[in-house]
């Protein structure tokens, strides 16, 4: 298989030629169908022409404590808000929600499909718990936790392929990233709770009712979250 562009390290430890043909070539390469399948089919673009200015808000979720993660239960919630927002404003699509994930400072971004689940599926605890263990399955299922993803990019399978337009990170204090329509950065706010600081393209419709239709979906998945912990305590 031949790149199109240098390979470069994830990392900044000496490699011998040998192993870098070994390492690289064989194990980036092997990542590179999983990367494909992520990134099929391509997002249908949610601007038209590229920002120039942006606007900033933030919102606070009450996040319970449960089997999952709280960011897991964030993410869920995205990306039914997501896929929802996108059918009522005929954008539609059944696979999935594509998201870039810039988590916990390891400087690997990379992407990952969150389920299409619409927000009026999320009625039960059943529904609930499905998606939760959904997200967390593909978050788990990241080869390399995304180390290589960068590498990967230089593979023509991959090369010309479109990213996200949405980016999730954990680092409140980072520049919001330009090259997103809409850049979401997710920090603690105390005991059961958590801030997001959204950041979005100023010619993007609609964000006020993506931000809405998010807190209703992770105010189902918490309700969700906590009657499950309840019943199995019980």
């Amino acid at each position: 298989m031949t790149v199109f562009a240098p390979l470069r390290l994830a990392h900044r430890e000496t490699i011998s030629p040998a192993q870098l043909g070994r390492t690289l070539c064989t194990e980036v390469a092997e990542q590179v169908p999983y990367w494909v399948a992520v990134l099929t089919p391509a997002e249908r673009p949610l601007l038209t022409e590229r920002p120039t200015s942006f606007e900033q808000t933030s919102v606070t979720f009450a996040v319970p404590t449960g089997v999952h993660r709280p960011r897991v239960l964030l993410l869920a919630a995205l990306g039914s808000a997501v896929c929802t927002w996108q059918r009522n404003n005929c954008r539609g699509s059944s696979a999935g929600v594509l998201v870039d994930l810039d988590l916990e400072g390891t400087a690997a971004v990379h992407p990952v499909r969150l389920p299409a689940v619409h927000a009026d599926a999320l009625t039960g605890a059943t529904q609930g718990k499905h998606l939760l263990d959904d997200v967390s399955s593909r978050l788990a299922s990241v080869p390399n936790g995304g180390r290589d993803y960068a590498l990967t990019r230089n593979y023509p399978a991959l090369a010309s392929r479109a990213g996200a337009q949405i980016i999730v990170r954990d680092d409140a204090l980072a520049e919001p990233s330009r090259d997103h329509a809409i850049d979401i950065a997710i920090t603690a706010a105390g005991s059961g709770a958590a801030q997001a600081h959204v950041t979005w393209a100023a010619n993007l419709q609609g964000i006020d009712e993506l931000i809405r239709l998010w807190t209703e979906a992770v105010h189902r998945l918490a309700t969700t979250t906590s009657a499950t912990t309840g019943s199995s305590a019980a």
